[in-house]
C-alpha cells in the first residue's frame, strides 16, 4: 500500500480537525505496528497511527476501532495513558516545512502533551513530549526539508485510503509458515545461539590467565622484589608495595578459578539443553479448555449474556452475590460498575489472551446501567458513566458493608442510553 502524500495528509487534518475538537482521549491501545488512541465527543473517534516504515499511514474510525491491541504495552503506550489520557483535543497541524509531519496537541487541567507524528517512509516515528519529559516509538532521526515534487499524482479521496488498508489488514499473511515449521525455525535458532554460548564458555575454561596470575605471586615471594621477567611485568603495579602485589596476584588467581568452575558447571548445563533441542520432536498445542461456568462455580445467583467472541458476562443478583462471582474470577477478567452510583456489578469472564471488543464491552456497560438504575430514573438519551478494570485492581473493603469494594486503573465508559 501506498504512504499518504503530503497532500493527502494535509487534507486530513483539515477534514478530520473538526470532528475532533473538544474530544477527550480516554483509551490508548498499542500493538507492534502503532498506537489507536480513542476519543470520546460527538461520538466515539478512533485515531489509528500505523508506524510500518514503508508506508506509515494516519487514520479515523467512528464508532469502531479496526485495531488489535497487543497483550503486552509499549513504552510510548504506558506514557499516554500516565500523561495524557483524559485530556481534550486542541489541535492538530501539518509541519510543511518538514514534509509529512503533523503535531497534534492535547489539554486540560493545566498540563499539555504534545504528539509529532512523522508519517515519512522509512522514518515513520511517534514522539511525545508532557511535563518536560519526551518519549518516541524508535529513536528520532533529524529532519530535513522535503525534496520537491514537479508532478505530484492527485490525492486519493481518504475513504479510498481507509478502504485500502482495511483490505490490506484482513489479507492473508504471505509466506506464513506451518505450526511445525515455526517450531523448527525457533529450534534452529535456540539451537545456534546456544552453541554460540558454549563456545564462548569454552574459551573461558581453557583461558590460562589463572595460571599466569598465580607464577606472578609466585614469582614475587621467591624474589622478594618487584624485578619479576619481562613477560610478567605488565601484571605488577610499581606504585604499590611487594605485600599487595603478591596478595592481589594470588587473590585474581583464586577470582579467576571460581569463575572457571562456574563456567564448567554452565557449560555442562547448556550441552545438555542442545542435547534435549537435538532430540526434541514437535508437539501440536492443545486446544484451550472452554471457559468454566463461573455462576456456578462461585455457587451464586444472577444473570449472565453470551457474547458473540464467545466470552461470558455476569451479573449477581444481590451484594453476597456479586462477591461471590468477583472472588471466583480470573485477575484478567473484567469488572465493570455504575461510576459513583450504586449499584449492580458485572463481570466478563474471558480466557487469559482472548480479546473484547469495544462494542462488547459498551453493550455489557449498557446492561450493567439499566441493572443498576430504577424503572423510574432509566430514562431513553439519560448520559451514564461505567467504570470498567480488570478484576486484579478490585479489592473488597474489608469491615465495610458487603458489596463495598475499591478499584484503581480503571477505564471510564461514557455514554448515552439508546434504548431502555
Amino acid at each position: 500500500m501506498k504512504a499518504l502524500t503530503q497532500q493527502e495528509l494535509q487534507n486530513f487534518v483539515t477534514t478530520f480537525s473538526s470532528c475532533l475538537a473538544g474530544a477527550q482521549l480516554q483509551d490508548v491501545l498499542a500493538n507492534d505496528r502503532g498506537l489507536a488512541l480513542g476519543f470520546h465527543g460527538a461520538g466515539h473517534f478512533w485515531l489509528i497511527l500505523d508506524l510500518v516504515p514503508q508506508s506509515p499511514m494516519f487514520l479515523l474510525f467512528k464508532d469502531r476501532c479496526p485495531f488489535r491491541k497487543s497483550p503486552k504495552g509499549k513504552p510510548v503506550s504506558l506514557f499516554l495513558n500516565s500523561r495524557a489520557r483524559n485530556l481534550r483535543f486542541s489541535h492538530m497541524t501539518l509541519q510543511e516545512q518538514w514534509g509529512r509531519v503533523v503535531t497534534l496537541e492535547l489539554v486540560g487541567n493545566g498540563e499539555t502533551c504534545e504528539l509529532e507524528i512523522r508519517l515519512i517512509p522509512k522514518q515513520a516515528n511517534l514522539i511525545v513530549r508532557a511535563g518536560g519529559k519526551q518519549i518516541s516509538w524508535d529513536k528520532p532521526l533529524p529532519l530535513s526539508p522535503p525534496p520537491l515534487v514537479e508532478s505530484p499524482p492527485p490525492p486519493r479521496a481518504l475513504e479510498v485510503v481507509q478502504e485500502e488498508w482495511l483490505r490490506e489488514q484482513s489479507a492473508p499473511q504471505k509466506n506464513s509458515l506451518d505450526p511445525l515449521a515455526q517450531w523448527e525455525k525457533q529450534r534452529q535458532k535456540d539451537l545456534i545461539k546456544k552453541k554460540k554460548a558454549l563456545a564462548e564458555i569454552q574459551k573461558q575454561i581453557d583461558s590460562t590467565e589463572d595460571q599466569t596470575w598465580s607464577k606472578v605471586g609466585l614469582t614475587l615471594k621467591t624474589l622478594g622484589n618487584l624485578e619479576v621477567p619481562g613477560e610478567l611485568k605488565v601484571f605488577v603495579n610499581p606504585e604499590q608495595s611487594l605485600s599487595w602485589n603478591i596478595e592481589h596476584s594470588f587473590s585474581k588467581a583464586k577470582q579467576l578459578l571460581q569463575k572457571k568452575e562456574g563456567a564448567r558447571a554452565r557449560a555442562l548445563s547448556l550441552a545438555e539443553e542442545i542435547r534435549k533441542l537435538e532430540r526434541a520432536t514437535y508437539k501440536a498445542k492443545v486446544q484451550k479448555n472452554a471457559l468454566v461456568d463461573l455462576m456456578h462455580k462461585a455457587e451464586a445467583r444472577g444473570r449472565k449474556r453470551v457474547l458473540e467472541s464467545g466470552v461470558i458476562a455476569y451479573c449477581g443478583k444481590s451484594a453476597a452475590d456479586n462477591m461471590a462471582l468477583l472472588r471466583q474470577a480470573k485477575a484478567w477478567d473484567y469488572w465493570l460498575h455504575l461510576k459513583d452510583y450504586p449499584g449492580a456489578h458485572a463481570i466478563i469472564h474471558r480466557q487469559r489472551d482472548q480479546e473484547v471488543s469495544e462494542r462488547e464491552i459498551q453493550e455489557v456497560a449498557e446492561w450493567v446501567a439499566k441493572e443498576s438504575l430504577s424503572a423510574k430514573s432509566l430514562m431513553l438519551g439519560q448520559k451514564v458513566a461505567v467504570a470498567f478494570v480488570e478484576c486484579r485492581f478490585v479489592r473488597p473493603i474489608k469491615g465495610d458493608k458487603l458489596g463495598r469494594v475499591t478499584y484503581h486503573s480503571e477505564r471510564t465508559l461514557s455514554f448515552t442510553l439508546r434504548h431502555v
